[in-house]
């Protein structure tokens, strides 16, 4: 019988793509402030890769499952405490980090604010949220400060560390059949929302644009409606102000 002490054993990781959905204020008081979605990234505050971008994550330690570690390493590193934990896949290449042999299990998060901090202690030298774009054949990120090229599902970027370009096109596929199919949307969103806070980040996910009576219908029995307003600083009659129905959570 093979005895497990025989066999090396590689270290194991967690990588957290986290994503958020962030308001703009209109400029013209007369439009309606626009919505955008946002991942978390970290500057890197030690090797390999100082300097550089990064996923948020950490190692396992003996005592805490991959998904404390996960949610162990987001506050230390972003300062989140609390987030809704997608598992995604485990990546396993030999040569993903030249430190060694090192498994990565990670994870997509949906949190429904976007303020972020770094403990002294983590090795991130800061956090902070960019926008993203998916494109047919790249992924835009910080106006183009950050391209993941994206050839036959496989992604690339020389300003990310390690694969993380692969896991966070990984990510944004996972997070779109989710908002699809299982309504996962809700959980970027605050406990109060307009029918707008729902459709646009429904829309930018998604990458269909949907007729606004159409949408009202397809989501009109996973919401509830409330007896609150927004007023949401324009020039426009207030917006009526939805809950997600207690019958989706």
């Amino acid at each position: 019988m093979n005895n497990y002490k025989d066999y090396e054993r590689p270290s194991v990781a967690a990588d957290i793509v986290t994503f958020g959905i962030d308001s703009e204020r209109a400029v013209n008081k007369r439009e309606l402030d626009s919505k955008m979605l946002k991942i978390l990234l970290i500057k890197r505050g030690e090797e390999p890769f100082k300097g550089q971008y990064s996923l948020p994550g950490g190692f396992l330690r003996p005592t805490e499952t991959i998904e404390e570690a996960a949610l162990r390493e987001l506050k230390e590193e972003t300062g989140i405490k609390t987030a809704t934990l997608i598992p995604l896949k485990t990546y396993s290449a030999p040569d993903r980090d030249p430190r060694g042999w090192i498994i990565s299990c990670a994870f997509a998060a949906l949190i429904p604010t976007i303020e972020t901090y770094t403990d002294a202690e983590s090795d991130a030298e800061s956090s902070f949220w960019v926008s993203i774009e998916m494109g047919t054949d790249e992924i835009n990120i910080a106006n183009g400060e950050i391209i993941i090229t994206i050839e036959n599902e496989k992604a690339y970027c020389d300003k990310l560390a390690f694969d993380h370009a692969q896991i966070i096109y990984d990510a944004y596929l996972k997070l779109k059949d989710e908002v699809v199919n299982h309504d996962i949307i809700f959980d970027l969103l605050p406990e109060y929302f307009t029918i707008a806070d729902l459709k646009i980040p429904y829309e930018m996910i998604t990458g269909k644009k949907e007729a606004a009576a159409n949408f009202r219908r397809k989501i009109s029995k996973k919401i509830e409606e409330t007896d609150m307003f927004d007023n949401g600083g324009a020039m426009h009659r207030p917006s009526k102000l939805y809950k997600r129905s207690s019958e989706q959570e």
